[in-house]
């Protein structure tokens, strides 16, 4: 009697075990996107390589941002972008998008919003603390009342 004999894993599943191994969920999630690319000749070697790297670091970078919105007690997820400038042109576009490099942040300075209800200072305020996590900050949301109690 013969005994079968298992075949020897494939070279992609041995990626496949490493990459799991490695716990890098997010390469191996579009490691057959890339090995496909290879195959197809549409993508060198050096790029998939880029191209699965950055697939993981960009799992990791969506997680720690999702968690750091969790603990930052935000009320709601404002951007930048979803601000409307024309609803409010007093406020100077180049000054709020230069505070959303965070260069404050680095210097150790502060931001006061000021003006009256409705003017947008919460979705900008909100805004920059979405920026700030977004580049690996910790940010906490509190109101006023919040820290007088």
């Amino acid at each position: 009697m013969g005994t079968m004999k298992t075949p020897p894993p494939s070279l992609r599943d041995r990626i496949r075990a490493q990459l799991a191994d490695l716990k890098m969920p997010g390469a191996l999630e579009s490691l057959d996107a890339i090995l496909a690319g290879l195959d197809g000749g549409t993508l060198q070697a050096p790029l998939a390589i880029e191209s699965l790297l950055g697939a993981q670091i960009a799992l990791r970078n969506n997680r720690r941002l999702e968690a750091a919105m969790r603990s930052s007690r935000l009320p709601a997820v404002k951007t930048l972008g979803d601000f409307d400038f024309s609803f409010q042109p007093s406020i100077k576009r180049e000054q709020i998008e230069s505070l959303h490099t965070l260069g404050f942040v680095e210097r150790r300075e502060n931001v006061i919003l000021l003006g009256p209800p409705g003017v947008g200072k919460t979705h900008l305020a909100i805004s920059l603390a979405v920026a700030a996590a977004e580049s690996g900050r910790r940010v906490y949301y509190g109101t006023l009342g919040d820290l007088i109690a």
